[in-house]
């Protein structure tokens, strides 16, 4: 089998995993703490909302956030696989761990803000 010639400028992207530079694992880092601490937010968020009597919306959950330390164990869970994903796309695709995170950190801030709402007009002033 012969071998393949690398073509400096072809513009054509080499197949394979590419090694991760530390701009990249930074960022990844970076992405990963602000959504762990929007999944503490919205677990912190949900509980104080059971508590004044609300309800889970999302019929997936609706068993778990019942009990707060099975629900933290699924969102770490979730911010593992969500961390592990974004690392081995990095490595396949450069650029790709900011799609994901794109997707994921609006909707987490989306959820948030909807339990704020849920939450702050039921305080007593």
């Amino acid at each position: 089998m012969p071998t393949a010639k690398i073509v400096q400028g072809s513009g054509f992207a080499l197949p394979g995993p590419y090694p991760l530079d530390t701009v990249r694992a930074r960022q990844i880092v970076e992405f990963t703490l602000i959504l762990g601490s929007l999944f503490l937010l919205d677990i912190g968020t949900t509980q104080i909302i059971l508590w004044m009597g609300g309800v889970e919306l999302n019929p997936l959950m609706t068993g778990i956030v019942t009990m707060p330390t099975l629900h933290l164990a699924i969102k770490s869970v979730i911010l593992l696989a969500a961390a592990l994903v974004a690392i081995q796309g990095e490595r396949y695709v450069r650029g790709s761990s900011i799609y994901l995170y794109c997707i994921l950190i609006p909707l987490y801030i989306f959820i948030v803000v909807n339990n704020l709402f849920v939450i702050l007009p039921r305080l007593p002033l």
